[in-house]
C-alpha cells in the first residue's frame, strides 16, 4: 500500500507553512493536518482528536514540526503498525527544566503585531525575503491569543518522564543549527532520549522545513521510503 506523508504543523497549528515542502516532496501522497481551535489545546486533547480523525489502518510517514513532535511520538507509540517512519523537525519531547528559557523566544509571537526582525531572528532566518516574512507574520497574527497561550502552556507542562519509549518505529531527527526558538537543552535532550534515531543537523533557523525545503524533502523521502520497504 502507498505510503502517506502526514504533515503535522508547529505552534501555529496550520498547514499553510508547508507549501515549499509539499512542492519539494513531489508526487507522493500527502495528508495535511490543521489543528481545530474549538477544542482544548493540551497534548492529551489534540492526541485524542488525531486518534479519532485520522485513518490509522494505512501506512504513514509522520513529519512533525516543532510543537507537534510530542504528539507524533505518542502516535508512533500508539500505532506502530501504521507509522512506518517518523521525522521530527526542529522539535523536542520535553520542556526545558527552566521554563523561563522556553518563554523568552515565544514572547515576540504573543505580540499583536510581531516585528519582522523578531520573526527573522526567532523563526525564519535573517536571509528570508520580505515577502516570506510578511506571509509568516499574517499566519502568526491569525492565531487567536487564547489558542496560542494554551499551546504554550502545553509545551511548558511536558515532563521528561512523558517521553514515549519508541521501540518499533524508526525515527529521524532534523535539528536546526541556528535555532533560537528551541533551547539547546531541549534539542540535546531529544537526541539523547532517542539515541538510535538518525540525526541530521542542518544550517537553518527554527523553520527549517520552510528554509531548506528541498534538502529536507530529500532526507524525509529517503528515510521514509527505506523504512516503508521493510514492511513490503
Amino acid at each position: 500500500m502507498q505510503l502517506t506523508y502526514t504533515l503535522l504543523p508547529g505552534l501555529h497549528g496550520t498547514s499553510r507553512l508547508f507549501d515549499p515542502l509539499i512542492e519539494a516532496l513531489g508526487e507522493v501522497a500527502i495528508e495535511l493536518v490543521n489543528y481545530p481551535e474549538d477544542i482544548p489545546q493540551s497534548y492529551d486533547s489534540l492526541l485524542a482528536w488525531l486518534t479519532h480523525n485520522l485513518d490509522w489502518t494505512i501506512p504513514r510517514a509522520l513529519v512533525a514540526e516543532s510543537f507537534s513532535g510530542p504528539l507524533a511520538l505518542r502516535l508512533a507509540e500508539q500505532f506502530p503498525n501504521s507509522v512506518h517512519a517518523l521525522t521530527l523537525a526542529a522539535s523536542f519531547c520535553a520542556s526545558p527544566t527552566n521554563p523561563s528559557l522556553a518563554l523568552l523566544p515565544l514572547r515576540p509571537l504573543m505580540l499583536l503585531r510581531p516585528t519582522k526582525g523578531a520573526l527573522r531572528h526567532f523563526l525564519i532566518g535573517e536571509d528570508a525575503s520580505d515577502m516570506e516574512v510578511e506571509a509568516l507574520r499574517k499566519i502568526v497574527k491569525s492565531i487567536p491569543s487564547k489558542t496560542l497561550s494554551q499551546r504554550i502552556r502545553a509545551v511548558l507542562s511536558l515532563e521528561v518522564e512523558q517521553c514515549p519509549n519508541i521501540k518499533h518505529v524508526p525515527i529521524q531527527i532534523l535539528q536546526a543549527q541556528n535555532d533560537t526558538m528551541i533551547p539547546w537543552e531541549a534539542q540535546n535532550q531529544l537526541r539523547m532520549m532517542y539515541g538510535d534515531a538518525t540525526t541530521h543537523w542542518l544550517d537553518a533557523p527554527h523553520l527549517l522545513l520552510q528554509s531548506l525545503p528541498e534538502e529536507c524533502a530529500v532526507l524525509i523521502k529517503d528515510f521514509s521510503t527505506k523504512q516503508h520497504a521493510h514492511y513490503a
